[in-house]
């Protein structure tokens, strides 16, 4: 199978390299007890010291510190901030609207790539990794784990998805499904995430109301990213000659006669993406916007660099 029509296990296990390219927003709100990287909000043993203060009923004998305490005549007790390991989700979206491009790779490549290479950056700090997928049919939910395995395990639904999308095109099966971004963030509200970094994957094809409000109650209490995979022809469909488009049922000629509703299209496209990102900032939720040219990973690593000089 062509890598730029739909992955295998072989091939996400190759983004392994870049997963040294780029480093996920790190999160401000960790609230895990497990022991990880993280600085947290929760005080107690751990590796940086941060004050003293009076002893109280309760504390930790072994945190008393016998100087100030002889100093000043009352016990002290020093006060750790804890490292602490944080959980990357991840929301993925793998149904019809995504197996598309006009360019390099489908936008369901692109999307499990992205997946594929963050997942092995965050494994590399020493977190933990959940992820929600989402297609027309069906939902999983993977638990957040450090597993290696877990992660392939992952990697086998995503490649079983690819094949179904596949299969389907070539049968001309068009599924319609509920939305499945808002599938997805209703799911992920589900498993009561706090303190996590959700990493949200999609063409944001669906996005309406709810997925805003599903995205505020997200917020609330994670830090959230979303990756635009978007194709140029659904950004602005430019026509010089007489071009064929097909459903795989029916089929339409169109032409420069057609410029004025061209015209229109587009503009009603772009301003349906200015609002996404318009209402995704002023929540504080990071967008960012990638293409199916096959340059993701370049593009990706430019915009969380923040630079525009990473080298193709």
């Amino acid at each position: 199978m062509d890598p730029r029509v739909a992955v295998s296990v072989s091939d996400l296990i190759m983004t392994k390299q870049w997963s040294h390219a780029f480093s996920l927003p790190s999160s401000n709100k960790v609230a895990s007890r497990l022991a990880g990287s993280h600085p947290s909000s929760l005080r107690g043993r751990g590796l940086d010291f941060e004050e003293y203060r009076h002893y109280q009923a309760g504390d930790d004998v072994r945190n008393i510190d016998w100087l100030v305490t002889m100093k000043t005549n009352q016990p002290h007790v020093r006060v750790h901030q804890q490292e602490k390991d944080r959980a990357v989700l991840f929301c993925v979206e793998q149904g019809t609207s995504m197996f598309f491009s006009s360019q390099q790779t489908m936008k369901s490549v692109v999307a499990a790539q992205l997946l594929a290479a963050c997942s092995w950056q965050v494994l590399r700090q020493g977190d933990r990794i959940g992820a929600v997928v989402v297609d027309d049919e069906s939902l999983h939910w993977f638990k957040p784990s450090q597993s290696q395995n877990a992660l392939l395990r992952l990697f086998r639904t995503l490649e079983s998805l690819h094949l179904n999308l596949v299969s389907n095109a070539c049968r001309r099966h068009s599924l319609q499904g509920k939305p499945n971004l808002n599938r997805a963030l209703n799911r992920m509200l589900l498993q009561r995430t706090q303190g996590s970094l959700v990493v949200v994957i999609s063409d944001f094809f669906d996005f309406d109301d709810n997925s805003s409000r599903l995205m505020t109650q997200l917020k609330r209490h994670n830090d959230v990213v979303c990756l635009a995979v978007q194709d140029p022809m659904e950004q602005a469909l430019i026509v010089n000659d007489t071009s064929y488009f097909s459903d795989g049922d029916y089929q339409v000629m169109v032409d420069s006669t057609y410029q004025t509703k061209l015209e229109a299209f587009n503009a009603t496209r772009q301003a349906h993406q200015d609002n996404i990102k318009q209402q995704l900032q002023s929540k504080g939720i990071r967008y960012i916007q990638l293409d199916t040219s096959g340059h993701h990973f370049y593009q990706l690593t430019e915009q969380l660099s923040g630079c525009d000089h990473v080298k193709k």
